[in-house]
Order: C-alpha cells, then structure tokens, then sequence
C-alpha cells in the first residue's frame, strides 16, 4: 500500500521529471507510468485531454487503458466520459458498471478489469483533461481515490504549462467561427500541434506533405485527421 511518505517521494520525482519534459505528450505519458506504479491496484492508466470540448486520449501506460476509453468513444457513454461531462471524480467496481454502463460493463469484463477509476484534471474552473485508472487486481479503494487526485492536479499543471495545448486551443476555437471546410483544417492542424507537440507552421507543413504522398486534398486530409483523432484516441 501507497503510504504518505512514499506517496509525497514519488510526487516530490514526478514534478523534477517533468520538468525535463519538452513536450506535453512526454509528461503525460510519464504521469499514466507513475500512476500505475503509485496509485493501489490500477494496472493500467490514460489521459484524455479536453479539446474544443471534447476527450481526446493523449497518453496511455497499456494498450487496455486506449482499448476501453476507444469503447467509451463509440458508445459516447461510459464512466471516465461520465466524469469529463460532470467534472467530478467516478469510482465504479464491476456491479456497478453492469448497472450503470452496461455494454461498456461487456467490454471491461472481456479484458479482466473489474474496476474504475476516473479523476477530473482541473484548472481553476475549467476541465482540461481526465485520469482514467483500470484495475484488474480489485477494488480501488480510498488511497487510490486520494493518490489519483494529487495525480490529477499534476496532469492539470503540466497541461496548463504547456504551449502547444494553449496554442492549438486557440487554433481549434477561431476554427468554430470559420466556414466548414475551412473550419477542419484549423481543427486538425490544432490536433497535430498536440499530438506532434509542433507549431501551426509546422502542422500546416505536415498537412501539405500528407496531402501531396496520398494525393488527396488538404481537406480530405483534415478530415482524416479529426475522424482517426475521433475514433481511435
């Protein structure tokens, strides 16, 4: 078991690491590995980042945690989806994930995670990502809700220090005032200074590129984006 000690050592290492981190994708990722060491029986951990609203996995310790946040995406329904729409944190064991979320409940058993744990990052007011924990091992119990919470203001300090997240936000909000078309390319190219932690430049540069090897439109590229962006993070 976590004690307070060992609990303040591993937060006292996680903000020296990240201070070395260049990108966000790097903290974040850093963060879901620190979880899954430190918070008791979480076997597996993502991080969806808010963009334009919506979650967006940007880190993930195991392929599982990806596999049942992609399900929660397609259902548009789910515990960790619950908590990035109400704000608030979300600890379900497996009875109650057949109660609440059925089919989600399905995908969860097939996988061998009995349990979940779902922590709102937050900066002042605002929601900027989730900490999703999936456990196999048992019960999160309350030192797992209180590890996964300091973990969550780290992941809201991280996101709110870093650059590329600000500046694609910016990108992904003027995107809403602009005309359709032109609205998906400012969309996707906000997505790829996250993911590829770049400027708008750069993005636009990587957009024109993808463009010209698949011989497609930048649009059609775009849209590929913000669809694969969609479906599979």
């Amino acid at each position: 078991m976590t004690s307070e000690k060992d609990l303040v050592s591993t937060i006292e290492e996680l903000a020296s690491v990240l201070q070395t981190q260049r990108t966000l994708g790097g903290a974040l990722a850093h963060i879901a590995e620190v979880a899954t060491g430190s918070v008791p029986r979480c076997d597996a951990a993502s991080i969806a980042l808010s963009i334009n609203g919506r979650p967006a996995t940007a880190a993930t310790s195991a392929r599982i945690a990806l596999e049942l946040d992609l399900v929660q995406y397609d259902l548009t329904d789910g515990p960790c989806l619950t908590s990035f729409r109400t704000m608030a944190s979300l600890r379900l064991g497996v009875l109650e994930l057949n109660e609440q979320f059925p089919h989600f409940a399905v995908a969860a058993r097939n996988r061998g995670v009995t349990d979940v744990l779902s922590v709102p990052a937050l900066w002042g007011d605002e929601l900027v990502a989730t900490l999703n924990l999936y456990s196999r091992s048992g019960p999160f119990d309350e030192t797992a809700a209180a590890v996964a919470a300091v973990l969550s203001t780290q992941v809201a300090i991280a996101v709110s220090r870093s650059p590329e997240f600000a500046a694609a936000r910016d990108v992904v909000e003027h995107a809403q005032r602009d005309t359709d078309d032109e609205a998906d390319i400012n969309m996707a190219t906000g997505m790829l200074m996250v993911t590829q932690a770049c400027s708008a430049k750069q993005a636009g540069g990587l957009l024109r590129q993808a463009a010209e090897d698949d011989n497609l439109s930048i649009l059609e590229i775009a849209q590929r984006i913000i669809q694969q962006h969609r479906s599979s993070r």
